[in-house]
């Protein structure tokens, strides 16, 4: 008799442990694992995404005629305790874990078998090597096209369709009076998710976020519905606006798939698929089918990458040596900053923020601020329905902070106010003013990102994608400058 372990984000059918086992005579193991939650405010929202998600596979799995075994314990080493106890399998069959700490549960004394992890990826584990070699820097780019040719994705036979790789350029069109988005799928809850919000409601009542207005697909049916609607009616205008932001609109033209794609319940080989069917078929403009591809084979893939090649080590990385604590407001949205506040109470609301809301506002600040990366990467696992170890530690440690020192990208994505002023209508509501520099209502943004260039500027001042910004401040007057870090370290204090 074997047991085959399916973890929590790995609820997919088309793995390989299916095709390797008896249905009459074999087990599979699913544990409902308390470890989560234990020592962090997981969002709600995520917790019952993830636990309504395991119920309805499990369920599903025993209508096709799986015995399963569906664990509730206190952590997965508990629960793999007392299903051997028992079940007498021999074996215990595991697909190849996305998180790193999973490894550390193979040490019992269990006959543990690791199976591939597709379809979850494109890429599998023993491939990173020949993508992402020990000799550095790597770059997304260089792994993208790689991947291109050989999974022949908007290809021409050797080159792109369209001549060029990427539309990125196409991607940032700032929003526009009158701009709005077809209205994103929303899933009322079912018996089994009523059920898990309750559990999570009465259980876990002083964790992120509300769970009111939950919504999302927890199953693959709904996945595979919220797939459809996003690919006919919400992907041909997806790129132009993908990196827009407003006040009004938390999902803009974004596909939402994220949370479905990183429980399994839809492959990216299937989302890439329908997405190039779609400018095959004339449904949607190629800058946005090649932009929306580049998130998920490009993108995706790589920070997971990332973090097969660099862990355990890279967790604690901290370039600059930051080492303030992370604001209270990002747990309440109470400041004044028009742009923060939005997005904070988003995530409050939904679990969820766009990839610029992230990166641009929340991930920006922190690292203006100089919160110490670990306590900006703890935030996003837990305030993110689609948020793991291995998608976050790369996104938040070496895009979003360049706390890694610029192993997977060429520059820090700070900025002043004034790229989120041109790139959303957040200004418009804020009591501070873009326009001012160093009076008492001027954004904060400005101040701190000036200080941060110089205070770092031994680290930053070689780095190619750097000089332009430095040969801007180095040109502004000396009083000019001096008010302005004044500005900045008070903020700092």
């Amino acid at each position: 008799m074997k047991t085959l372990w399916i973890l929590e984000n790995q609820l997919n059918k088309e793995l390989e442990g299916f095709q390797k086992i008896d249905p009459k005579e074999d087990v599979i193991l699913l544990i409902e694992s308390e470890e989560r939650s234990q020592g962090r405010k997981v969002h709600k929202q995520k917790l019952v995404l993830i636990i309504s998600a395991m119920r309805h596979f499990a369920e599903e799995l025993q209508k096709s005629g799986y015995t399963v075994d569906y664990r509730k314990a206190g952590s997965y080493t508990e629960g793999m305790k007392e299903h051997f106890k028992d079940y007498d399998s021999t074996t215990c069959l595991v697909h190849e874990p996305t998180d790193y700490f999973i490894h550390n549960l193979f040490d019992q004394k269990i006959r543990f078998e690791i199976l591939s992890e597709k379809p979850l990826f494109i890429v599998e584990k023993k491939q990173w090597e020949k993508y992402l070699p020990k000799e550095r820097p790597w770059k997304q780019e260089k792994v993208y096209k790689r991947l291109r040719k050989e999974q022949n994705i908007l290809m021409d036979e050797e080159r792109p369709i369209g001549g060029k790789w990427s539309y990125d350029t196409e991607n940032r069109k700032p929003p526009k009076e009158g701009l709005g988005f077809e209205e994103p799928l929303k899933f009322p809850p079912d018996e089994i998710t009523r059920a898990v919000i309750e559990k999570v409601k009465q259980e876990y009542p002083e964790h992120f976020g509300e769970v009111e207005d939950f919504s999302w697909p927890v199953t693959r049916e709904n996945g595979l519905r919220t797939l459809d609607h996003f690919i006919d009616q919400r992907l041909k205008t997806f790129g132009d606006y993908q990196d827009a932001m407003m006040t009004e609109d938390p999902w803009m033209s974004h596909s939402l798939l994220s949370g479905v794609i990183n429980t399994g319940l839809i492959t990216p080989r299937e989302v890439i698929e329908k997405a190039e069917t779609a400018y095959h078929e004339g449904k949607a403009p190629l800058s946005s089918v090649e932009g929306f591809i580049r998130q998920i084979l490009g993108w995706r893939e790589y920070i997971r990458g990332v973090y097969l090649q660099s862990m355990p080590e890279y967790e604690k990385q901290n370039y600059f040596d930051h080492q303030n604590p992370l604001p209270a407001y990002y747990w309440t949205g109470k400041t004044d900053m028009h742009c923060v506040s939005t997005a904070v109470k988003e995530v409050i609301g939904h679990g969820y923020n766009h990839h610029i809301q992230r990166l641009m506002v929340l991930g920006n600040w922190a690292n203006l601020l100089r919160v110490k990366p670990q306590e900006v990467s703890s935030w996003f696992l837990e305030a993110y329905v689609d948020a793991y170890d291995w998608v976050v530690l790369p996104n938040v440690l070496g895009m979003a902070l360049y706390a890694d020192g610029g192993l997977m990208s060429t520059k820090p994505y700070v900025s002043s106010g004034k790229y989120i002023q041109r790139m959303s209508n957040y200004c418009e509501g804020c009591s501070y003013n873009i326009n001012d520099k160093t009076g008492d209502q001027a954004c904060p943004f400005h101040a701190l990102y000036w200080t941060f260039l110089e205070d770092h500027r031994n680290l930053l001042k070689n780095n190619p994608r750097m000089r332009l910004m430095y040969a801007n401040w180095d040109r502004q007057k000396s009083a000019q400058k001096e008010a302005i870090l004044k500005k900045g370290h008070k903020l700092l204090e």
